[in-house]
């Protein structure tokens, strides 16, 4: 397929929005977002992330409260490493695993003075489908994203698991467009299922990409995701052990920086849960570096 494009900016937006939203990775789980701005057919991207999220408040069901110990952090580092690859022109392959470490200091009442866990977190391998693409006419790039997910080696029914233990499917789908020669926005709509008895869940995904120059852009992110059942912490039945069959919903919003040299990107993000439920009020950070490569 012969794409159409305009000199110069084109060029820009198409290498900064790929790396830009390849680097996005979610900050909320082990769980890779998708991207209707593919990589060029036999090129892809490489990136490895830092990720940081602390909170000393709890979503009680939908009541924020202090955590266990009047307050004491909560905390978690994940290591990501995610790979994507063009198999053709509107055809994308991608995988992500990585490595986390939580610890939870707890104070005066509780049994021990902190709790620490490590291990592979869930990993995901996704395949995405280019249904239109934006250089070649009117409509925004819409794209079609499958994945399955695999549980990592680590505990759950604590406070400060690494994750849900589950293993699963998610399929979403998504749509990019610029708005002009530096604003382009981007949307994902999906749906999760897991095993293990963990809720189904719907999420949204939203970002607005403001391109500087060719070496500076700025990003917004905005993230919602929403059980579709699930138990309450304190509700008739639950107990520490069924921590994975919590109604587990999160809203947050981030603010990005971004910058590329050639096929290298390196981005920075903070971001803050808005809102939630049975889930932790975190704030987090991260940065991500980013690398274009061709197998052939």
């Amino acid at each position: 397929m012969t794409r159409r494009t305009s000199p110069g900016s084109a060029c820009v937006r198409q290498i900064t929005g790929a790396l830009l939203f390849l680097g996005c990775l979610s900050y909320q789980g082990a769980l890779a977002d998708g991207s209707a701005w593919l990589p060029e057919p036999q090129t892809g991207y490489a990136s490895l992330s830092v990720i940081h999220q602390s909170a000393d408040e709890f979503y009680r069901g939908t009541e924020k409260r202090p955590t266990p110990g009047s307050g004491h952090d909560l905390s978690q580092t994940t290591v990501w490493m995610n790979i994507e690859y063009a198999l053709a022109d509107s055809w994308s392959v991608d995988v992500q695993a990585g490595w986390a470490k939580s610890e939870f200091v707890t104070g005066p009442g509780i049994p021990t003075a902190s709790e620490s866990f490590s291990g592979m977190t869930d990993a995901s391998v996704g395949i995405t489908w280019r249904m239109t693409d934006e250089t070649t006419g009117t409509l925004p790039s819409i794209a079609v994203r499958v994945g399955g997910i695999a549980a990592g080696n680590y505990r759950t029914g604590q406070i400060n698991s690494l994750g849900d233990g589950g293993n699963g499917y998610e399929a979403s789908v998504i749509a990019g467009k610029f708005l002009n020669a530096n604003l382009g926005v981007t949307g994902e709509f999906g749906y999760r299922r897991r095993d293990n008895d963990i809720p189904a869940e719907r999420f949204m995904n939203a970002s607005g990409l403001l391109l500087i120059n060719e070496t500076v852009s700025l990003g917004i992110d905005y993230r919602v995701v929403a059980s579709r059942s699930g138990l309450d912490i304190g509700a008739p039945g639950f107990s520490p052990a069924r921590f994975p069959e919590l109604k587990e919903d999160l809203e947050s919003l981030g603010l990005r920086v971004f910058f590329t040299f050639g096929g290298t990107g390196l981005s920075a993000f903070h971001a803050r849960v808005l809102d939630g439920r049975n889930t932790a009020a975190s704030d987090i950070s991260g940065i991500t570096a980013s690398r274009r490569f061709e197998l052939f």
